[in-house]
């Protein structure tokens, strides 16, 4: 089997399905100690460190430090299957691994802008180690369904973005970049998912019809109200593409009125729809995405 090194995972997990294997490093508890000991370690997130700015010679002052990018050591390998082993099957596995244990994993030496989760903080679920072994299992047989290049694409970026638009500091950003995940999801729908109308549905229905095709409950803000032609959902999302306003206000200046739930609702759903392209089921795809409980993750 081929080997690539990535993290940042503090848990020695271990995993075997039929494509391949997830394995910790030898010196995983060592890693481990090192980072979560970091000073900029807080909370269960590792905030980017501060560096200098570029150099203005003209200035005789001390030069700034600024909020920088930076890495995390890897902590476990992917080995998968010789038939199995490319760059973007790679790419999809670490990510959806990422999301299913709530992490932003990526490989080795590939970079963090924002600040990084080393726990579980970038999903509502919490799935047993049979239960993440199952959905790697419907992720594999979804990728030999699908062998077209371009399709896979979109799969790995759906799956990428849904988890960097959490990271953004500002909710009109995370809004405006879940929502881009959630445009991804819905051309993922039109070319993998059987029976899925390809035409004819208007923007403002797209979430609701993701909805009702496959089986997710949809939430009040991504269906229209009698007489109206949008629903909230998208009426937010066109003020702010289109207009720079979000929650009724010019951006930055308020915070939206229901205080982020949309926004949050919004991570949830794609959440949902995401995991439910790639064959996933089970109770917490059809669960509401409208609470801020932990779900369970039962096929």
């Amino acid at each position: 089997m081929n080997s690539v090194r990535f993290g940042f995972l503090q848990e020695p997990a271990e995993f075997t399905w039929s494509a391949g294997q997830v394995q910790p490093l030898a010196d995983h508890t060592r890693i481990v100690k090192k980072i979560l000991a970091h000073p900029q370690a807080y909370g269960g997130w590792l905030y980017p460190p501060l560096g200098p700015v570029m150099r203005d010679f003209k200035e005789r002052k001390e030069v700034p430090q600024v909020r920088k990018e930076f890495t995390l050591p890897a902590t476990h390998a992917l080995l998968l299957n010789g038939s199995a082993h490319t760059d973007e099957c790679v790419d999809f596995f670490i990510t959806l691994f990422g999301m299913l244990t709530g992490r932003r994993l990526q490989r080795d030496g590939w970079q963090h802008f924002y600040k990084a989760p080393l726990g579980r903080k970038l999903c509502d679920f919490d799935p047993f180690d049979h239960q993440i072994v199952e959905a790697m299992e419907r992720a594999t047989q979804f990728w030999l369904r699908n062998p077209d290049q371009n399709t896979r694409k979109l799969a790995f970026g759906a799956l990428h973005w849904h988890l960097f638009a959490q990271l953004y500091e500002h909710e009109f950003e995370r809004f405006n970049a879940q929502y881009m995940a959630l445009d991804a999801c819905w051309k993922l729908a039109q070319q993998t998912w059987q029976g899925f109308p390809t035409n004819n549905i208007p923007h403002a229905k797209r979430a609701e019809t993701l909805c009702t095709q496959l089986g997710v409950p949809a939430p009040s803000w991504v269906i229209a109200q009698p007489g109206e032609t949008s629903c909230a959902l998208v009426t937010r999302r066109n003020a702010l593409v289109h207009e720079a306003m979000y929650g009724d206000h010019p951006i930055g200046f308020v915070p939206s009125e229901d205080h982020g739930s949309m926004e949050l609702g919004l991570v949830r759903l794609v959440a949902r729809i995401l995991l439910s392209l790639l064959g996933m089921d089970n109770s917490y795809t059809r669960s509401e995405c409208t609470t801020r409980q932990i779900f369970n993750f039962d096929f």
